[in-house]
Formats: structure tokens, C-alpha cells, sequence
């Protein structure tokens, strides 16, 4: 069953011309095994416009980027799941480990990037600029992240 709204890569640039007049806000990564810090980051990327659009790294670039035991979640489970916020519009999946083609085809009004990912994806704050986007930088809740909560799991330390 299909919550939201899961759109193919191939889609991206019909639906900018479909959202003239509306602020268009960009969110990518992996979002492999939601917590809390994802939560936090899909709500303040919705706030800064009227429409927001995920992108999930697939299967073969979240290994890339994690190691060969992520993701744990299947890319069309974790398109369903984030599709089912509320406040998540569309959602798609990509290929590559940067987002920077998705940006320039989608070319949103505004980027979200999370803290942590400013420095390790210069090419994305690039493609936001070349477009006349605006950057918005996610602060990060200390300590939370997937791979700690799967660390704590291996570990079995219940003080997560």
C-alpha cells in the first residue's frame, strides 16, 4: 500500500512546472532505520516552504556511503515510510550518493542538508547556488543517528 505520494526519478523535473508559485523545499538521504533525528530533520525542512520533496538513496548508494551491511531497510520500505508523513508531499529514489543531479533537475526553491552533510557534500551546495536556491542547514541532535542506534543494539545497551 502507497501512502504518500512516491514519484520516479524521471518525474522530478514535470513536477517542479506543476509547482509554480509554490515554495519548493529539498530534503535527500538515506533514512535507513528512522529515529528521532529524522523526524527532526523532515519537520524543519517542511517549515521552510508550502511543498516538500524527499529523496531516499537507494539500496546500492546507501552501501556506497554506510558499508556493506547497510541499508537495513529495503529503498521501497523506506520510500513508504517516509511518504506516510503527513507532511512529506512526494518522495523519490536515487542512484547516486550526492544529490547534485536531483537538485539540478528538480531545482528547488530551498535545500535542506543536514549538519553533518554540509562538509562531505560540497557539490550539492553547489548545484543550490548554480540554481538560485536558498540553503538551509539542519542542526543535528547530538548522539542520535542510525549508526549509534544499531551500535547500541550489537551491544545490547538498553540506554539508548
Amino acid at each position: 500500500m502507497t501512502y504518500g505520494h512516491i514519484i520516479s526519478f524521471a518525474d522530478l523535473e514535470s513536477l517542479r512546472s506543476q509547482l509554480s508559485g509554490q515554495t519548493l523545499v529539498l530534503g535527500t538521504g538515506c533514512f535507513d532505520l528512522l529515529h528521532v533525528g529524522h523526524l527532526y530533520f523532515l519537520k524543519d525542512a517542511r517549515k521552510q516552504g508550502d511543498v516538500l520533496v524527499i529523496g531516499i538513496n537507494s539500496d546500492q548508494a546507501v552501501r556506497a556511503i554506510k558499508g556493506s551491511t547497510r541499508p537495513i531497510i529495503r529503498q521501497e520500505d523506506r520510500a513508504e515510510l517516509i511518504a506516510a508523513f503527513r507532511f512529506v508531499d512526494h518522495v523519490f529514489i536515487y542512484d547516486d550518493v550526492a544529490a547534485d543531479e536531483c537538485i539540478l533537475n528538480l531545482k528547488p526553491d530551498v535545500y535542506a542538508i543536514g549538519e553533518e552533510s554540509v562538509k562531505a557534500y560540497p557539490g550539492e551546495l553547489a548545484a543550490v547556488k548554480s540554481i538560485g536556491g536558498r540553503i538551509h542547514v539542519v542542526k543535528r541532535i547530538p548522539f542520535i543517528s542510525t549508526t549509534s542506534v544499531v551500535a547500541n543494539i550489537l551491544n545490547e545497551n538498553t540506554s539508548i
